[in-house]
């Protein structure tokens, strides 16, 4: 073999073994860049989980931030009109009164009750013959009663459920959220204080002495009918005094004596003619001096007084959460009236000015009402105005609709469905 043929060979086998090596580099580098593309993908995938995270969040945090902040606006915002959603003429309505009853409205007359929806559709009717008939609500449970006469209804959202004529004047009344009723009856020769079923039978009677127990100002129920708070106005020699006494007809009270008499409280020197069960534990007691609050589980314990540090109240409120009163302003103060609302601890909430007309004010779940002669004002519990109007007719009440932003308004001549914008 010649020199030459031999060096071609080895040639050859080096080219063989450079393309060997080629191939090899070739396919490492294949692999590798098949590894890599799937490495790549992978972060992508990756990244694209966090960022669906991160935005998610970020969506979430904006909304919470756009929640807190329409909940701040809706706390303080003032509506000044209003759309009519539905008005029905209501002639001779001068006469009547009209209350909140299980979302919709109760309507008592001398000649009847009747119970509206929130359309102003009357899904019941029911007459009767009253002097001066005065009614309460608690929860699905209404009563109307003739004050210095004998009659007494009671009804539910469905309508009639009992009737009696008693053998005494009613002096005054007040009904539980089952339909237990409490009354006031004027004697010849004393007060009763008798508790009825919603059947109208007779559960409890106490007959109060003038001179030992005094006259009975006002009595209130606990929604379970089991409480009863009575503010008696009782002359001890020269001297006028309140006494404050705490009922119970559960087993409590049987347990204790036979008047059922928990405890009681004398004031001296001061009248307490409103005394309300604002929850069924909580009682406040509305003075010309002050307002006193008690708790009463199963027995009355003073939770706090406030003062009302001279102040002549010209109407009082209440809620499950807030008692207040309604005062005449100081001379100079720029205002008529104040308004002052207190927590059911007793601090103070608000004070509001307010310089319209006044006929009567009451509280509703979170917010109070002012209606006098064709001026309405809603205030929040925090101090703001929610609404501000004075109509072209004179207001016989105002009362909220089952919508929280919808009222119904009764006039002389017609009942407007209104919501608020």
């Amino acid at each position: 073999m010649s020199v030459m043929s031999l060096f071609n060979k080895n040639r050859k086998k080096e080219n063989y073994k450079h393309e060997e090596k080629d191939e090899s580099v070739k396919a490492l580098y294949d692999e590798c860049a098949d590894d890599s593309v799937d490495n790549v993908i992978e972060v992508k995938r990756t990244m694209g989980k966090r960022g669906r995270v991160i935005v998610a969040v970020a969506v979430a945090v904006i909304a919470v931030g756009l929640s807190i902040s329409y909940i701040r606006y809706s706390a303080v915002k003032t509506y000044d009109g209003f759309d009519v959603v539905k008005s029905v003429e209501t002639s001779g309505d001068n006469i009547a009164d009209y209350f909140v009853f299980a979302g919709n409205v109760l309507k008592v007359t001398k000649d009847g009750a009747s119970y509206i929806d929130e359309t102003g559709t009357v899904k019941w009717d029911v007459s009767y013959a009253m002097k001066m008939p005065k009614a309460e609500v608690c929860g699905d449970y209404a009563i109307v009663a003739d004050m210095n006469g004998k009659d007494v209804y009671i009804f539910t959202t469905g309508g009639e459920v009992s009737r009696q004529t008693l053998s005494y004047d009613i002096a005054n009344v007040d009904i539980a959220q089952q339909g237990v009723y409490c009354l006031v009856l004027i004697g010849e020769d004393g007060s009763y204080i008798s508790e009825y079923d919603k059947d109208s039978k007779k559960i409890y009677e106490k007959k109060a002495s003038i001179d030992k127990d005094g006259y009975p100002l006002d009595i209130d129920i606990s929604n379970d009918g089991v409480k009863l708070i009575v503010s008696y106005l009782r002359v001890n020699g020269v001297k006028t005094e309140t006494v404050l006494a705490a009922y119970n007809f559960g087993s409590v009270g049987q347990n204790k004596n036979a008047d059922r008499l928990m405890d009681s409280y004398t004031i001296e020197d001061s009248l307490y003619p409103t005394v309300k069960f604002i929850d069924n534990d909580t009682i406040a007691c509305f003075g010309d001096k002050d307002i006193r609050l008690y708790t009463m589980v199963e027995e009355p314990k003073e939770k706090t007084v406030i003062d009302l540090e001279g102040r002549e109240m010209q109407g009082v409120f209440y809620n499950s959460t807030c008692v207040g009163y309604i005062a005449l302003a100081d001379p100079g103060s720029g205002s008529k009236y104040k308004i002052y609302t207190y927590g059911s601890n007793g601090s103070q909430k608000s004070v509001v000015s307010y310089s319209d007309s006044y006929d009567k004010i009451y509280a509703a779940q979170d917010e109070i009402i002012v209606v006098g002669d064709m001026d309405c004002s809603i205030f929040r519990l925090n101090g703001s105005t929610k609404f501000k109007y004075s109509f072209s007719k004179k207001l016989v009440n105002v009362v909220p609709d089952a919508n929280k932003e919808e009222y119904v308004v009764i006039s002389e001549s017609e009942t407007q469905i209104i919501a608020l914008k």
